[in-house]
């Protein structure tokens, strides 16, 4: 990067950092560290709600999957305005009716104390999973802007974010994604922009409509065939054809298996249930979420048609065969240089048949003829085998070429300076954005759920904080291990969504029986909880189902084995319904 580049991160992140840290002096109980203070105002945390969702997932692996799978991923979002409802509803009365700092403080009073920390582990195990793979996203902007190695700057996004999290608390986190938001939204303009003038300079705005149509890139909504097989197919079954529950994103599995893990995210999860315990009334709380709810998809919307200009883009103007550095030095190191050599030239001469055809589909439009049709898929499917290929031979894992390099290689070779700084200081951003609240979030759970109940009751509030600031820390620690083992070459707006649904619908179908089911109690939520998660691993090792499924799988998991042993009588007297709290 140019040294107006480097200026420009640079300041931005001095920045965060010291806006985080001058908030420590405010954080001296923990009302004022997990909650501050109960006067954040809705727009601040309805911004933070949005910026932990605009993390660099977003900036980074949605534009990826638009530059491979087009704009079907949108339709992941379309269940979300509705949880939003849902949740205003029926969640957000219930929450700020009581002096929680924890979501999972509700279930102790509704069942009994083992429900809440069985959840409250669920929430920690997830959540650190998923942590894990968000570190990696801005990591992936630095390995390849240093050309560092990737375990190198993981670290590095790891301890910075960790050090300003420690010490401001929840307000921190909320104040300086407020900041970093606009930053975001700034960069995700910009990005567009640029592109958009790029292509639509070379084939028009209805060439490359049509461009990207043909190659199944303007594919927003989806139905499932008709003649889909409503019966799942077996985990072994090779036979090829897909069912109902294995088409990955349609218009189905947004809107329902969607619904219900946007209802689990916003309504269970901790590190977005502590933003709406931070304002000052519920009806804030209400205007907090349905601002993230009318917002998120078209903002996703305008994040995966960059990644659908990119493509066009690098179909006018090629692209590298392999995006990773560290792949291309291993392939030109390689003994056999000839076959390397080879490969190279096939995929120029893909590049070049690709750039033909779409000029020729772009200029011809609605009129192209089939062969012309045929004869560009042709191309861009030439294109994708060989860098598959070449991955596949050459790429540190032996898979696919990893989507999530698409978008910062091109900001690097493209941008100028000072753009350039403020795309990275953008990634950077969110990535903060998330990191921040997950760890923030984390270190209550681990506090108030399990430090205060059970290690330290008669704990006071200046050793309470004192815990929270060391458990934050050593979250963070735990965080950059697990992004460590967890470095994969898939997108990584996928892992993250994964390995959510695993522990989501069970964390749901827990509230759900706790709101709607009042003579359900005792240990009927721990026993249904049990029952959910392991109603999702036994699905996912016997049947052939997309993962957004899962989601639905754990409530009705939840529902069926808590209801059930209520009915045979296993209804219990809750333990206590006071939770510990520092005096």
């Amino acid at each position: 990067m140019s040294v107006t580049a480097w200026i420009v991160f640079g300041v931005f992140l001095a920045y965060v950092i010291w806006d985080g840290v001058r908030r420590s002096a405010r954080a001296a109980d923990l009302d004022e560290y997990y909650a501050g203070g109960r006067r954040i105002p809705w727009w601040a945390a309805g911004l933070s709600v949005m910026a932990t969702q605009a993390s660099a997932i977003t900036v980074i692996g949605t534009t990826g999957q638009g530059h491979d799978g087009g704009l079907s991923f949108v339709q992941f979002y379309f269940g979300l305005p509705f949880a939003m409802v849902l949740l205003c509803l029926f969640f957000v009365p219930v929450y700020r009716r009581l002096p929680i700092l924890t979501v999972y403080e509700y279930l102790e009073g509704r069942f009994n104390r083992p429900t809440r920390a069985l959840a409250s582990l669920v929430f920690l195990a997830s959540r650190c999973l998923a942590l894990g793979i968000v570190i990696t996203a801005p990591a992936v902007v630095m390995s390849a802007m240093l050309e560092l190695p990737l375990e190198t700057t993981i670290v590095v996004v790891g301890v910075l974010t960790t050090g300003y999290t420690v010490f401001g608390g929840v307000s921190a986190v909320v104040w300086t994604d407020v900041k970093q938001m606009a930053v975001i939204l700034g960069g995700i303009v910009l990005c567009f922009v640029w592109l958009a003038v790029d292509v639509f300079s070379e084939i028009g705005l209805g060439g490359a409509l049509h461009a990207a149509g043909v190659a199944g890139k303007l594919n927003a909504f989806e139905l499932v065939p008709p003649s889909t097989d409503l019966v799942p197919r077996l985990a072994g079954d090779d036979s090829g054809v897909r069912s109902f529950w294995e088409h990955k994103y349609t218009f189905w599995t947004g809107l329902i298996g969607g619904l219900f893990l946007q209802l689990s995210y916003f309504g269970c999860d901790q590190s977005q249930v502590q933003r709406i315990l931070t304002n000052p009334s519920a009806n804030d709380s209400r205007k907090a979420l349905l601002m993230s709810a009318f917002a998120k998809v078209p903002m996703q919307l305008v994040v995966l048609a960059i990644g659908v200009l990119l493509w066009l883009s690098h179909g006018l103007q090629g692209e590298p065969m392999l995006y990773r550095p560290d792949d291309r030095a291993r392939a030109e190191a390689s003994e056999d240089r000839e076959a390397f050599a080879a490969l190279e030239q096939r995929f120029e001469a893909a590049q070049t048949e690709r750039r033909d055809a779409m000029l020729a589909v772009a200029q011809a439009g609605a009129e192209a003829s089939d062969e012309l049709v045929a004869r560009y898929q042709g191309a861009v499917d030439e294109a994708l085998a060989v860098r598959t290929e070449a991955a596949s031979t050459y790429g540190a894992r032996g898979k696919r070429e990893d989507t999530n390099f698409v978008f910062p290689h091109w900001i690097l070779a493209t941008l100028p300076g000072p753009l350039l700084g403020l795309i990275v200081a953008a990634i950077f951003a969110a990535a903060m954005s998330s990191v921040d609240s997950v760890l923030n979030s984390l270190s209550a759970a681990t506090v108030v759920d399990f430090y205060l109940p059970y290690v330290r009751p008669r704990a006071s509030q200046r050793e309470a904080v004192r815990a929270g600031r060391v458990t934050t820390m050593l979250w963070g620690v735990v965080a950059t291990w697990t992004a460590l083992v967890m470095i994969s070459g898939s997108s990584i707006i996928e892992q993250v969504n994964r390995v959510g649904s695993y522990f989501y619908g069970s964390l749901l179908g827990v509230f759900v029986l706790g709101l709607f089911f009042p003579r359900v109690r005792g240990w009927a939520g721990f026993v249904g909880l049990c029952g959910g998660m392991a109603s999702v691993l036994i699905v996912d090792a016997t049947l052939r189902v997309e993962y957004l499924w899962y989601n639905v799988v754990g409530v009705v998991g939840v529902l069926a084995t808590a209801l059930l042993f209520a009915l045979i009588g296993g209804r219990a007297v809750s333990g206590s319904s006071s939770p510990a709290r520092p005096g």
